[in-house]
């Protein structure tokens, strides 16, 4: 990158200093001079601040109507690609899903392709294991390394020149079930990962590896005995539930068996040498596994006081350094509902109440936005819904806890249920209505499974908006009883078909839209506005300096810019298929901003009929997998 010269502002640099971009050599050197020159983009996210925000200004409102393509580049694997590309200096870094080869191009040359490596691994036993698509989402750059994991869980540093494998290590048992899907950061020396698996048993990890050598330093679960928590006189979370450790909140031995797996992104405090990152649902499913069986003590308002099974569907703060846990906050006490919480927690600095305060902020799998102090653990704001919620009616700020509609509870057995429920009218599984349970079947449980997925979020420091991608959808489920073999589904639920509004707004009532793109006010609880979609949205965004975002829009195949003030769109291509990764924005070799995103979709994951008619939904979704840069003409660029 020596020599270029790019335009970027003073206010731009001042903000990168305030994101954690570039405040000296708590992190990795190498990285922070990196991130520091947003021409890269060396990590997921973009900054350790996991705001997924550009600071780079040459595309700009005014002008964004003239992106055209640049280049392309086929893929070639047919399947859903979530991982965005790297940019460091000339070279652009891409890993693909099953089978996660990593490829290097050239970007002085239009995507030649410099190296790519392949390695060993079993896809077909990996791919089984699995779940919803067992995918790879990043890769990370240091020290002249490329980062990532396959997905039986080998973990690999290549020579970012030659593609040459540095070292390789393990770090997931593919036999019970774990698998690594490529979330990870490097922080100083070390390269902490997670793991996947939370529907076969398995429990949830995080682990450190040495960046020069791929010697393990360390494993901390998330439930478990205290020393294999992380837990020591650090351990000091805001609320009491939180401080009584994770043994005493799970039934016998079931933790062994507790989900709270690490599958999402993590973000890093460089000041306070503290990473952050939530877990994922519990395991099993049924939550009559994980405590006294069909027993369920609530406090006054609705709060769940025993087995609230730490700390899986939780929020985690741990040292850097050690892996200690800091503080840890339970989002959703014993999970009934599979509300994973992989997301990114941005970091950001909020005015609250008169005061700056050092803020994590969520907006969470279970349909509320939450904003911690993000050094104790404590709400700063009361949550509020951004997605209709039935599973809860509200979080009590004085204790934590969110509060329990036991109507929506899962029961294993139906007198079990009619302990805690009044008789009111259900619906089997085959859709016939009933004036009284006869069985476990909760209909219409909001959200359902999720108000959003994994999908990384933006947050501007211009706009002070965080832009999340929703799902609008209702379920209806029931658990059932089962055994648990190591390596097999341990979820024990089945689908019991669509909810009687299987779409709902923000008041609880139908919905004529499935999903919606968000941009939400953390501090006043607003959506300040929102782009409908036909179906869930599910793409990821990118925001940049000069209030734009770039996102995807699967029904229609359309690549678009948006205006980030109002939700305009503002610029669109075509390219006919799904999108499932956060554009990324660079400065090229000669010294132009670009726009890169890989359009994919599994071909199996095509759901229009050929014979549908032209406006039908999903319409342009096709398979492929190709890489679209998009640039402004070069006298357009220049000014």
């Amino acid at each position: 990158m020596k020599g270029v010269v790019f335009k970027w502002s003073a206010s731009a640099a001042a903000l990168a200093a305030g994101a954690g971009l570039a405040t000296g050599a708590s992190a990795n050197d190498d990285v922070d001079a990196l991130v520091a020159n947003p021409g890269n983009v060396v990590m997921p996210n973009i900054n350790y601040a996991g705001w997924n925000y550009s600071l780079l200004d040459q595309i700009t409102l005014d002008n964004v109507a003239d992106l055209r393509i640049a280049w392309t580049w086929q893929i070639g694997i047919l399947d859903s690609h979530e991982a965005s590309p790297l940019v460091v200096g000339d070279t652009m870094y891409i890993v693909s899903p099953k089978p996660n080869y990593v490829y290097a191009l050239d970007l002085t040359r239009d995507g030649v392709i410099k190296w790519e490596f392949r390695p060993d691994m079993n896809v077909e036993e990996a791919t089984r294991q699995g779940c919803c698509g067992a995918q790879t989402r990043g890769l990370n750059y240091a020290e002249g390394k490329i980062f990532f994991n396959t997905l039986d869980g080998q973990h690999f540093a290549l020579d970012a020149a030659t593609g040459e494998a540095l070292w390789r290590t393990v770090g997931a048992d593919l036999s019970i079930g774990e698998t690594t899907v490529g979330n990870m950061i490097v922080v100083g020396d070390l390269l902490i990962s997670g793991n996947a698996g939370g529907e076969r048993g398995v429990r949830g990890k995080v682990q450190a590896f040495d960046i020069n050598t791929g010697n393990l330093q360390w494993v901390m679960y998330s439930m478990g005995p205290d020393n294999e928590v992380g837990i020591g006189p650090r351990f000091n979370p805001f609320y009491a539930d939180d401080k009584v450790g994770s043994l005493a909140t799970w039934y016998g031995d079931s933790w062994r068996r507790g989900g709270g797996t690490v599958w999402g992104y993590f973000t890093y405090d460089e000041a306070a040498n503290i990473f952050h990152y939530s877990t994922g649902n519990c395991g099993p499913w049924n939550p009559d596994y994980r405590r006294e069986w069909g027993v369920v003590t609530l406090d006054a308002n609705g709060g769940l006081v025993d087995y609230r099974n730490n700390w899986c569907a939780s929020e985690m703060a741990r040292d850097a350094t050690t892996g200690e846990l800091i503080w840890a906050y339970n989002i959703t006490p014993a999970d009934p509902w599979d509300y994973d919480e992989p997301l990114q927690t941005p970091l950001v600095d909020l005015m609250i109440n008169g005061e700056m305060r050092q803020t994590a902020i969520k907006a969470a799998r279970t349909g509320y936005f939450y904003v911690w102090d993000r050094n104790t653990g404590e709400m700063l704001v009361q949550p509020w819904q951004f997605v209709f919620s039935n599973t809860t009616v509200g979080v009590d700020m004085a204790t934590g806890r969110a509060l329990y509609n036991m109507d929506k509870w899962m029961f294993s057995r139906v007198e079990d249920r009619r302990n805690y429920t009044q008789a009111d009218p259900g619906r089997l599984a085959d859709g016939t209505t009933v004036l009284d349970y006869t069985g476990t079947e909760v209909t219409d449980i909001c959200p359902g499974i999720f108000a959003r997925n994994w999908q990384n979020d933006a947050w501007s420091p211009r706009t002070g908006l965080l832009y999340t991608s929703t799902l609008n959808g209702c379920f209806s489920f029931h658990v059932i009883e089962g055994e648990y073999t190591p390596g097999e589904g341990y979820t024990l639920l089945q689908f019991g078909g669509p909810a009687t509004n299987p779409f709902v707004d923000n008041d609880g009532q139908r919905s004529d839209h499935q999903g919606e793109l968000q941009a939400n006010d953390p501090v006043t609880g607003q959506t300040v506005w929102q782009l409908n979609a036909p179906r869930g949205n599910h793409a990821p965004i990118l925001a940049t300096a000069t209030d734009l975002l770039f996102q995807g829009a699967p029904q229609d195949g359309l690549m678009r810019a948006i205006d980030a003030t109002n939700g305009e769109i503002v610029w669109t291509f075509r390219t006919g298929s799904n999108f499932n990764q956060s554009p990324i924005t660079y400065l090229g070799p000669d010294g132009r901003q670009y726009v890169a995103i890989i359009a994919s979709s599994a071909a199996n994951n095509n759901p229009v009929a050929y014979d549908a008619a032209a406006d039908a939904a999903d319409r342009y979704r096709r398979s492929g997998s190709t890489l679209y840069v998009f640039g402004l003409p070069e006298a357009t660029a220049a000014n």
